[in-house]
């Protein structure tokens, strides 16, 4: 079992990052203790070998590898389902969790049924005989999961359909779109934001989903962001998305260059 479903049967929060480039981040984000790395495919230059050396480190770091792949939930169509193409791959390649910005629940179940597929051999992974192809169809419920990230309207006003669709166990809430979507554009702690939250969490918990939701951008201080996931696992998110590694290191450093120029000048 992988940390992040590890720190989910334990009750625990799970803490990653996001990354937007290659795979020398990934010991040092592991060192640093957070329990999954997401490779950011839809909004940066990583390449599929770019991910296959991302995985491969997480792997021997000891932490979950949770992929987006790329695609267009605001203007790609409800109906599009060629992002099943990448989410097989992605699969294929033994990532265990693959996710994508998605538009609506008919996405989602096309998606979930990808997961169930038995082909691994990107991972140089085949059958041999009748058993184990039936293994491999069968498969541990923790070795290909699906995730859909709620952003678009589309897909929020079809939450309840999403959360209904066998198969689905975490769902993102990709929270600065969503809150954009709302009508709420980086008001990540308006009280109509939080109700929405409130609410998904509850109808998720009744299906023994767990929701996952990013912190957002608009804390830059260890205070900040210490505040804001605690203010998020009291309303039941359960996995956090902190930023992206590299802007973590931005807003971290800025504040303590300015702390050591005002001590030496």
């Amino acid at each position: 079992m992988s940390k992040l479903f590890e720190k989910l049967e334990a009750g625990q929060l799970a803490l990653g990052v996001w990354l937007k480039s290659g795979p020398s981040w990934v010991s040092t984000i592991a060192r640093a203790g957070f329990d999954f790395v997401r490779p950011d495919m839809m909004f940066s230059a990583i390449d599929w070998r770019e991910l296959d050396h991302i995985h491969k480190a997480a792997q021997a770091a000891g932490i979950t590898t949770w992929v987006r792949v790329p695609a267009n939930p605001w203007l790609a169509g409800t109906g599009q389902l060629q992002l099943t193409v990448d989410v097989a791959r992605a699969f294929s390649l033994g990532i265990p969790i693959v996710g994508a910005s998605i538009a609506s629940a008919e996405q989602v179940r096309a998606c979930v049924e990808v997961a169930r597929d038995w082909h691994r051999s990107g991972a140089g992974e085949y059958p041999s005989s009748n058993e184990s192809f039936a293994a491999m169809n069968r498969k541990g419920k923790n070795l290909a999961v699906f995730v859909p990230h709620v952003e678009a309207g589309t897909a929020i006003h079809q939450m309840d359909e999403i959360l209904a669709i066998d198969g689905v166990r975490i769902v993102m809430l990709a929270m600065t779109d969503l809150s954009k979507a709302m009508g709420y554009p980086f008001q990540y702690d308006h009280p109509e934001v939080w109700k929405t939250l409130d609410s998904i969490v509850e109808k998720a918990r009744a299906r023994g989903i767990t929701i996952a939701a990013n912190m957002g951008y608009a804390y830059t201080t260890a205070e900040q962001m210490q505040g804001r996931v605690a203010r998020m696992y009291e309303h039941g998110v359960r996995i956090c998305l902190m930023q992206g590694a590299d802007s973590m290191l931005e807003n971290l450093a800025k504040t303590l260059l300015a702390d050591i120029r005002a001590k030496v000048s």
